[in-house]
């Protein structure tokens, strides 16, 4: 069926699926039924209504994982409204960023995050509107400090594909947080891309343990299986130590997760078997996956590991790789799904086979550009095609591999290096958990390279044998001049290891050696 909004979506399946289980909570071992999660979500839309919501206004959501999430979003679009989903980690001074640049005429929140507000500080009136419901608990809705006109009857019309729906804030790498422009039609396209890409039915348990305030978690493991009439595990964060125990317990088909979650479960024993037989596929995304990582996975738990590339500006994924017995290739994002994609050189001309160029993108599923950003959408947005700022080549059978990020490649006297070719070095070693090359400046290269390593837990290998070994798999020039171990790396909200922030500590290393004040 065609379906023209996520309202119509919701109430598709409120109606026609009434009975059936979509949604479990194991934390308090809570769930609900199609018919049930409708119910809850016409709960809070009307009060958000009733509030003043007019139609296209931003709301906010300050949440964690779990019902509240999964409620408040649908309840803000089949409003009409559109959402600001923000971190609950960020600072005041982000927060309060987010919330002036969106424009966002409401939060909603609970109770933790409330208090979180107030100890903020924000420069904000906040005025606070206890609501309770049903399973989900007690939430709170926050006007923020302008007084509203008369509700707009408008707000119950028929939504359209190209109405907004969603303003979800890239992490800012590169400055301050873009915000990407999301429309019904975009995330309809998506989640039947998804839903075609794995092959998704309504057999199909997902376990959801990426942030929702992150496209990768609220696209791909809520909003795709409620399009497939599947179902989904949210428990509130993710937990090692109950990882296999939820896949189990739940029958879990499918869960969608980034390489530092794999490599974080693969570094903890398993002191017990688990039944696993009802896993068809783990999902990887959002960042590059070493092919040590994946090989590992696969032949530690007996389960295929599809690596997919998605980005925020396509509402997540782009490519995937098939499912068996289709061919899937180790260090490739696989194949475009729903998307036009071609790799292109300087001069915007096309690149045969195994060529590597920048990575651009169209479809229904892409943003049609940033909000309040003439700049960075005159950059990413030319003729008809998103430049992602990806590096990487098609082979000849049409796959798909990327080789690192345009901003990211290291200059080493006029010898470019890609960060992720020292990476899959580095994570072919059995005591490493995670690791990150970065390019440093260098007084006589110009760049140079260094690497950030966490060991797996009781591992021990010292900076010697790890040069050694890079030596004997990398040419002297790409080669770390040194390792720094460290006991957690920098990531952003949706696992990618933050390659920016490294550069700075590596900065602050130096300037301690040499005796200054940090500032």
């Amino acid at each position: 069926m065609e379906f023209r909004s996520i309202k119509e979506l919701i109430e598709f399946r409120g109606k026609n699926n009434s009975s059936e289980l979509f949604i479990f909570s194991p934390e308090d071992e809570t769930k609900l039924t199609f018919g049930e999660y409708y119910e809850e979500i016409v709960n809070l839309s009307n009060k958000l209504m009733n509030r003043g919501l007019k139609k296209g206004d931003k709301v906010a959501i300050l949440l964690f994982n779990g019902l509240n999430y999964a409620v408040s979003f649908m309840s803000v679009v089949t409003s009409g409204g559109v959402v600001v989903p923000i971190n609950p980690n960020l600072k005041s001074a982000e927060i309060e960023y987010l919330l002036k640049d969106s424009d966002a005429k409401f939060i909603i929140t609970d109770i933790d995050g409330m208090k979180d507000l107030n100890s903020k500080e924000l420069n904000f009136k906040l005025e606070g509107l206890n609501t309770e419901f049903g399973s989900s608990g007690e939430l709170k809705i926050i006007q923020l400090s302008k007084q509203f006109e008369d509700i707009d009857d408008t707000i119950n019309e028929d939504l359209k594909l190209e109405d907004e729906v969603l303003l979800l804030y890239t992490s800012g790498t590169t400055g301050k947080p873009k915000g990407v422009v999301l429309t019904n039609g975009n995330l309809l396209s998506e989640a039947e891309n998804v839903h075609k890409g794995h092959k998704l039915t309504q057999n199909d348990i997902a376990l959801c343990v990426l942030p929702l305030f992150h496209v990768n978690g609220l696209v791909v493991t809520l909003i795709s299986p409620l399009f497939s009439a599947g179902k989904v595990v949210m428990p509130k964060k993710f937990r090692a130590s109950q990882f296999w125990n939820w896949v189990e317990y739940y029958k879990v088909t499918w869960f969608s997760v980034v390489p530092t979650i794999l490599s974080i479960i693969l570094s903890r024993p398993i002191r017990e078997e688990f039944d696993l037989s009802s896993l068809r596929f783990a999902r990887s995304a959002s960042s590059s996956l070493p092919v040590a990582i994946l090989n590992e996975f696969e032949n530690r738990f007996g389960v295929p590991v599809i690596e997919s590339y998605g980005i925020s500006e396509a509402s997540s994924q782009v490519t995937t790789n098939p499912l068996p017995p289709l061919v899937r290739k180790a260090g490739s994002v696989g194949l475009p799904v729903g998307n036009e994609i071609k790799v292109i050189d300087e001069n915007g001309s096309d690149l045969k086979s195994d060529v590597v160029g920048e990575v651009v993108i169209r479809g229904d599923n892409v943003t049609n550009g940033y909000s309040n950003n003439l700049n960075a959408n005159l950059e990413s947005f030319r003729n008809g095609w998103f430049y992602t700022g990806d590096l990487g080549y098609f082979d000849e059978d049409g796959y798909l591999f990327l080789t690192g990020r345009r901003k990211e490649i290291i200059n080493r006297a006029g010898e470019k290096i890609s960060p992720r070719e020292v990476d899959e070095v580095l994570y072919s070693l059995p005591e490493v958990e995670m690791a990150a090359a970065v390019g440093v400046p260098d007084s006589f290269y110009g760049e140079e390279v260094v690497a950030f390593i966490k060991l797996r837990p009781v591992q021990k290998i010292d900076e010697k044998e790890i040069l050694s070994f890079c030596s004997n798999k990398l040419a002297d020039f790409k080669v770390p001049k040194k390792i720094f171990f460290v006991d957690d790396l920098p990531k952003g909200p949706s696992g990618k290891i933050q390659r920016k922030k490294l550069v700075k500590v590596y900065e602050d290393i130096q300037k301690c050696e040499r005796g200054e004040q940090l500032i």
